[in-house]
């Protein structure tokens, strides 16, 4: 039997957890032998386990499902498996991959909530493109909210963005991400541990969450309640080893309970891109982008407009200009990339 077909079939194996599998990996040279005849070696019980796998057939027709659709398997003992993740105990025997982007060891994890501020959106993907733009990979989930904002911010520079999805690497969800699951498919990588067709059943979410963790080497939570899956992650880079930083929000406000919680409990304040860049990457260094310039009208409504939402309404009070003015330096602002529309009339700065 092929190495790879036994190592897919012991991922899939019920009745053994994934500390055991991996115990088993680790353990035997060969796996082949475990779902063969001449299997004394392995015990009676894991004998008697594997000897009622059925899924061979299954294994099969994902195997040629996934080269249709240009996507592959990455199994533990392979070179090209991520380093950070082999190193944690329940790291997923097999993974299914889907992209171009290598995995390298400068990679951080960036999530946070569902329902997202547009701020918290906001700052995620200006977090996901700066640490982007020196090579430095994000990872999350795909998502909404945070997760999605962070993708988006990394896609536009060089370091790339990994997915981890709840599902299999053949379903996007959610379904509205599908523009960003294909173009993450194609310029960034796609992971899951999830066979084919696998629907995203509530369980695989907190269960997914010890990948993205173990892939990075701190995890960033931006926005979070106290029930935020988010805050599984946050947990499991703690028991893995990783710095795990959040940024803190408003004691007042719901969405930044989680975050500030987890701050009072050790968690690196940030409050700023060279907090990550010292905590995670030292020697790492930024290029400050230089400022767009803007005429003096343009001036008179950008100085109203900060990271916090604010109303067309109140641009309009606060600038002193006419409507129509306004109207049209936003238009000229937004074309110069440095601020951009939210749902209800208000804008922010980008």
């Amino acid at each position: 039997m092929d190495e790879l077909i036994a190592l897919i079939a012991l991922s899939r194996l019920k009745g053994i957890n994934n500390i055991q599998k991996r115990t088993i990996v680790d353990t035997y040279d060969e796996i082949a032998p475990l779902f063969e005849t001449q299997a004394a070696c392995f015990g009676n019980d894991l004998c008697g386990i594997a000897s009622s796998f059925k899924g061979w057939k299954k294994i099969e027709s994902d195997l040629i499902k996934l080269d249709a659709m240009a996507a592959g398997v990455v199994t533990i003992r392979d070179k090209g498996y991520p380093q950070l993740l082999k190193n944690i105990p329940d790291a997923p025997l097999v993974l299914y991959k889907k992209g171009t982007l290598e995995i390298e060891a400068d990679t951080l994890a960036i999530v946070g909530s569902r329902k997202a501020t547009v701020e918290g959106r906001n700052l995620a993907e200006k977090i996901g493109e700066t640490l982007s733009s020196v090579g430095i990979t994000v990872v999350s989930g795909l998502a909404r909210g945070i997760d999605t904002s962070a993708h988006r911010g990394a896609l536009k520079e060089k370091g790339g963005t990994i997915a981890v999805l709840g599902c299999g690497i053949d379903i996007c969800y959610p379904p509205e991400n599908r523009l960003l699951y294909d173009r993450i498919g194609e310029k960034g990588l796609l992971l899951s541990e999830y066979t084919p067709g696998e629907k995203p059943l509530a369980y695989h979410f907190p269960e997914r969450n010890r990948i993205i963790a173990g892939l990075s080497k701190g995890v960033l939570v931006v926005e979070a309640s106290k029930k935020s899956g988010s805050l599984i992650t946050a947990r499991l880079g703690l028991e893995y080893g990783r710095e795990v930083m959040a940024v803190p929000g408003s004691v007042f406000r719901e969405e930044y309970q989680g975050a500030n919680t987890l701050i009072k409990q050790g968690a690196k304040l940030v409050d700023n891109i060279d907090d990550i860049v010292i905590t995670c990457f030292p020697g790492y260094e930024f290029k400050r982008k230089e400022p767009v310039k803007i005429d003096h009208d343009e001036e008179k409504v950008f100085s109203v407009i900060g990271f916090e939402k604010i109303h067309i309404d109140e641009i309009i009070e606060k600038s002193g200009m006419e409507p129509k003015g306004v109207m049209a330096m936003l238009t000229k602002l937004e074309m110069k990339d440095i601020i951009r529309e939210a749902p209800g009339g208000f804008y922010i700065r980008k």
